[in-house]
């Protein structure tokens, strides 16, 4: 069969076919569509870590040749989400980190069952991951737990030494949110107010053409300054791309914020 991942030992999640399989009820299976199963593809291979938007636009999407928009990122992410509830999932084991990224839930569980010698999972481009037939078991806290008996010892050291280095990367993450946002805020500066809506361009936006053309997407979205008054613009120097973001409150403060993408004839 191919590679598949059991889930908390009740679900498999068999990539090749972007299926959920319930463990205990076999006959009860939920299909994903690709790209929402390519997204949980990634946040368990990123179990422990966090996934931010951008790299699943990157590596769901772009890296096929597609350009999408967060729209379509955020209706997969949906579609996913759904999709693990209707499998037996009581609590969402996707955790949201504001104005970061998605992670899996600190209690999620995953083992990876390996392939035949003489089947190769060719639904996703991948590493190649050939492993000896006993797997370990993938923890979400990013150690992976060993299976040889024989080195018990090293092992418990060496996780001891993962934990550590991992709680103070945990704590940098933390100490560095602000410093990052506020570093966000500074690349930006007001430009104007168009309705209910404070815009701010890129600071790379600089002749008067780019201002009046980056203030134009501003005007897309004058119905929603209600909602989203705060809005952000900016170019993107190698790609034919703008993105707006547009948030309920500014960048310093606990927010909520969307994004948009626009392809461009420069």
């Amino acid at each position: 069969m191919h590679k598949h991942y059991i889930i908390n030992n009740l679900v498999e999640f068999h990539p090749a076919a972007s299926t959920l399989r319930d463990i205990n009820n076999p006959d009860r299976v939920v299909v994903l569509n690709a790209p929402a199963g390519r997204c949980l593809l990634l946040l368990i291979e990123r179990a422990g870590s966090i996934v931010t938007q951008q790299e699943f636009l990157d590596i769901v999407w772009q890296s096929r040749g597609m350009l999408v928009s967060s729209n379509t990122y955020y209706q997969n992410i949906s579609i996913l989400r759904k999709g693990l509830k209707k499998i037996g999932f009581e609590a969402d084991p996707i955790v949201t980190i504001p104005r970061i990224g998605l992670t899996l839930a600190s209690d999620i569980r995953i083992s990876l069952r390996g392939p035949s010698p003489d089947i190769t999972d060719t639904a996703f481009d991948r590493r190649d991951d050939a492993r000896a037939s006993e797997q370990p078991v993938l923890q979400p806290e990013g150690v992976v737990t060993a299976v040889s008996s024989g080195e018990g010892n090293r092992h418990h050291w060496l996780v001891g030494i993962l934990a550590v280095l991992l709680l103070l990367a945990g704590v940098g993450v933390i100490g560095h949110t602000n410093a990052r946002e506020n570093r966000f805020v500074d690349d930006y500066r007001f430009a104007a107010s168009i309705g209910a809506c404070r815009v701010y361009l890129a600071n790379d936006i600089q002749t008067q053409n780019e201002r009046a053309s980056a203030l134009a997407y501003a005007d897309r979205f004058k119905a929603g300054c209600t909602q989203h008054p705060w809005v952000y613009i900016s170019w993107y120097a190698l790609l034919p791309r703008a993105s707006v973001i547009r948030c309920d409150r500014p960048m310093k403060e606990p927010n909520h914020c969307i994004s948009d993408y626009f392809l461009e004839d420069r």
